[in-house]
């Protein structure tokens, strides 16, 4: 983990230093609408003195049909809080119910897209450890054979109504009990944006693991945002239930080509502290 702290700021400094050589201009608001582009993060940052409180959920597997509701009988849910602490520097934290997981997350906007800086250049760091009792081998069951660590370099372009982003990344996965292991990879990760009114926007988010053995496929998922002024809702299909970078990374257990999916949303309010 220390390697990622080092890494995170060692690189955001270096950006940061250079881009502040050039006279400010009127940045390009992204095309896609939340600091999460689906799953993963974007490369937008909750502006200074905002909290931003996300309620994530996903439901079962639809293919268990209408006998169980196409899933919705069950669910894995998610509840996080982000704060902008300063202009472009956010942190995060959550909790999961999915092995009683907490996470938590930097994240640093080193450029901003404007009329002669062509990309918006965000770095995060996560980490993760789950805290569910009794099923990590004793020999896996302490806090550093369990953490995970994840940085990542989110670089996106907005014209006009549509936006893109590729974000490179680096993850140590922790012990993994499905696969009794613990991994080290790259990642790359894309997403597109199009927006398809004011209000309304569709979202795609692939990202692939650097990596052969563990056996899921890669996460792939698309969203329908609709920003309703108060709150911004996500309406998510994909073929992963989980909703923190380890394991949205190593734990899709569905299957876009099987009709193996899960349904869900994301529910995003925002606090203005600036007000009170």
């Amino acid at each position: 983990m220390k390697k990622f702290i080092v890494l995170f700021f060692a690189l955001a400094l270096i950006l940061r230093t250079s881009a502040q050589e050039t006279e400010p201009e009127k940045p390009v608001k992204n095309v896609f609408q939340g600091t999460r582009f689906i799953n993963l993060q974007s490369a937008n940052v909750a502006e200074k003195n905002e909290l931003q409180m996300f309620i994530q959920h996903r439901f079962g597997n639809i293919n268990g049909g209408f006998y169980e509701f196409f899933g919705l009988d069950e669910a894995s849910m998610r509840l996080g809080f982000e704060y902008g602490i300063f202009k472009n520097f956010t942190v995060g934290i959550g909790r999961s119910t999915y092995m009683k997981t907490f996470d938590s997350f930097l994240k640093y906007r080193i450029l901003t897209q404007t009329s002669s800086m062509p990309l918006t250049l965000t770095a995060t760091l996560a980490g993760s450890v789950p805290t569910i009792r009794d099923y990590f081998p004793a020999e896996y069951d302490n806090f550093g054979d369990k953490a995970s660590g994840n940085v990542q370099l989110h670089i996106a372009k907005s014209w006009k109504s549509i936006g893109f982003q590729v974000s490179p990344g680096y993850i140590g996965t922790g012990y993994i009990p499905a696969e009794n292991s613990s991994y080290s990879f790259f990642t790359l990760g894309g997403g597109g944006s199009v927006k398809l009114s004011k209000k309304i926007s569709f979202n795609v988010e692939y990202l692939y693991r650097f990596e052969d053995e563990i056996d899921y496929v890669n996460p792939l998922s698309a969203s329908i945002d609709l920003d309703t002024g108060g709150h911004l809702f996500q309406i998510v299909i994909s073929n992963g239930q989980q909703m923190y970078d380890q394991a949205i990374i190593t734990n899709p257990t569905g299957d876009w080509a099987e009709g193996s999916l899960y349904l869900g949303f994301n529910l995003v309010r925002g606090f203005n502290f600036k007000q009170y």
